[in-house]
């Protein structure tokens, strides 16, 4: 899955950063086991305390773990410089963002371009050899020594990257696990909603990765011309303690959407614009037929927050921040999702175990409405398609529980990152930027489609609609890997026309419904302690919305968030919002 072509797939400075388009909501219970981990990698103990989260310019303040925060243009100082590749322009119309640190959206393409160009006119590799960590959610594809698809792709970058594909459901544990035991590929992928949940990660990055910034900052980052086409926002989000520490994806604006099976709900007459809360649960029992193996929803908690108007993360109101736990909104939610699972709308599958793969069980036809990023839209019916002309999808219209007018949540301007591992010579490190350079070629050039599709002809063909379709051999070989690596501007560059407008006008049409958040263009580094509070606190709520717990331990749950950090976390943000000026 992409999440750039699907975005990422992707995700912001929230409290909960969603999952990749595809990734399932579940979190593993792994925060201590990881933490100790991570304390290993920086060379501390346990009894260090919470590790900082530095961020430039300010200083460590008291009560904080050192964590800080700054706006947008204080870090422009040490981003690349923005230099536009202009070959490729899209024909429908987007939506410019007037929030700060909330993207744009970029206008699509209507037409798969007959005649792709080249981005670039030289080898991007030199003969190097690589290993690159990457999520994927799917079955993985033959490795580099029988995929022929992989094979070409080296061969036109000109050095040989070999893919360490890690499952996206339990990747966050993969990654930490790696990191911890100092096993660290050459290019390592992270998505910020991993990072999210990294207690540490803010001391461990510069431990584990390369500081780019004497190759990127300013100028410098002419020598790669497509790594300067992304935006200055994304790359804002790439700075950690003072430095350039990683390549962004740059990510659309909406975290995830509700999807359905659009082709399936046509054939039944099933209500594709529900209103409210309540007309969303009727919909899911008319939906329903377990003997028929089917089952409205997966896991969709976390479209339930904005439905039910939770804050983003923080609200500010009174002079006081308020955390989503400890809304009356957030309880609401957990009651309404409590009765999907107790009613048995959400599949059994999703329900009990930490591991479903929803994407599967939407392309089967046993769930027909779930929670992904727009990304997982394309992604689906690249898969469904070739075998199933008929497969469609659609997006649900943003709407509030009660009928009222909606919120929807946004995205950061960056929601992954690949990382160049700590030592690797300067000249590797200068070869390894020229291949994620490569892997940044933008839509409608040569180089973005031998990523996309493979080789035409072999892996895939032009359809008589102009649309690239996978062969068998593309099916089984071509996974979403280079595309990870080297970011883009987003476009919605589907070769699906009708899905591309579809997802275009719901872009368009919910942006003026986005939620302003207090900290909307501040770059924040999550202080230790707050980080780690994120997995256990929504384990205990998870058992709320499972029937393990009565809806009433909420209000415990969030005092002992409160007792835990959330408390400190809550001065530490309360003074980012003073020193901005926004307090």
């Amino acid at each position: 899955m992409s999440p750039a072509s699907t975005t990422p797939e992707q995700a912001k400075e929230r409290a909960v950063t969603p999952p990749p388009q595809g990734a399932s909501t579940a979190r593993p219970s792994t925060q201590a086991t990881t933490r100790r981990g991570f304390l290993g990698l920086v060379g501390l103990t346990a009894a260090a305390g919470v590790l900082s989260a530095c961020s430039p310019p300010g200083t460590p303040r008291p009560g904080t773990g050192g964590a800080t925060a700054a706006a947008g243009d204080k870090l422009k100082a040490l981003t690349p410089a923005f230099v536009p590749f202009d070959a490729i322009k899209p024909d429908l119309p987007g939506t410019r963002s007037t929030l700060p640190g909330v993207p744009d959206i970029s206008g699509g393409f209507s037409s798969y371009p007959a005649d792709p160009v080249p981005a670039l006119t030289r080898k991007a590799g030199r003969g190097g050899s690589y290993k690159a960590m990457t999520p994927l959610w799917g079955p993985p594809p033959p490795g580099l020594a029988s995929n022929s698809y992989f094979q070409a792709v080296n061969a036109d970058i000109g050095a040989t990257l070999e893919f360490q594909i890690t499952d996206g459901v339990t990747y966050v544990d993969k990654a930490i696990a790696r990191l911890a035991a100092r096993d660290i590929p050459d290019l390592m992928c992270i998505p910020n909603w991993e990072i999210d949940k990294m207690a540490d990660f803010n001391k461990a990055v510069d431990q584990a990765f390369e500081d780019l910034t004497p190759y990127l900052q300013g100028d410098r980052v002419k020598a790669y011309p497509l790594l300067a086409n992304l935006p200055t926002a994304a790359w804002q989000w790439s700075i950690w303690n003072g430095k350039l520490m990683g390549v962004p994806y740059p990510t659309e604006p909406f975290p995830y959407a509700l999807l359905y099976r659009k082709d399936l709900f046509d054939e039944n007459g099933w209500n594709q614009n529900p209103r409210t809360a309540d007309e969303l649960y009727r919909l899911g029992k008319e939906i329903t037929d377990a003997k028929a193996k089917r089952w409205a929803f997966g896991d969709i908690h976390e479209m339930a927050w904005p439905i039910f108007k939770v804050p983003q993360e923080w609200r500010y109101e009174g002079g006081k921040l308020i955390h989503k736990y400890e809304t009356p909104e957030w309880e609401l939610m957990l009651e309404w999702m409590r009765k999907l699972f107790a009613e048995g709308l959400i599949h059994p599958s999703v329900a009990g175990s930490k591991g479903a793969n929803e994407k599967e069980l939407i392309g089967a036809g046993q769930i027909l409405v779930y929670r992904d990023g727009l990304g997982g839209w394309k992604e689906l019916l690249q898969q469904h398609r070739p075998k199933n002309p008929g497969f469609a999808l659609g997006v649900l219209p943003v709407f509030a529980h009660d009928g009222g007018t909606p919120i929807m949540y946004h995205n950061t301007a960056a929601g992954l990152f690949t990382f160049i591992r700590k030592g690797t010579p300067k000249a590797q490190v200068e070869e390894l930027l020229s291949i994620l350079d490569w892997c940044a070629a933008p839509y409608g050039t040569k180089e973005y489609e031998l990523a996309n599709y493979g080789v035409k002809g072999k892996h895939f063909t032009l359809g008589s609609d102009g649309v690239p379709k996978l062969t068998d051999l593309g099916t089984k070989e071509v996974a979403y890997t280079y595309g990870f690596l080297g970011g883009r501007p987003l476009y919605v560059d589907w070769p699906f026309p009708d899905a591309a407008k579809a997802n275009l006008a719901w872009q368009n049409a919910t942006f003026p419904y986005i939620e302003k958040t207090p900290f909307d263009g501040i770059r924040i580094q999550r202080p230790g302690k707050y980080a780690g509070l994120q997995v256990p606190t929504e384990d205990k709520f998870t058992d709320i919305m499972r029937g393990r717990r009565p809806v009433s331990d909420a209000k415990q749950i969030a005092a002992e968030w409160r007792r835990d950090g959330g408390d400190e976390a809550r001065a530490f943000y309360l003074k980012v919002l003073r020193d901005n000026g926004r307090a």
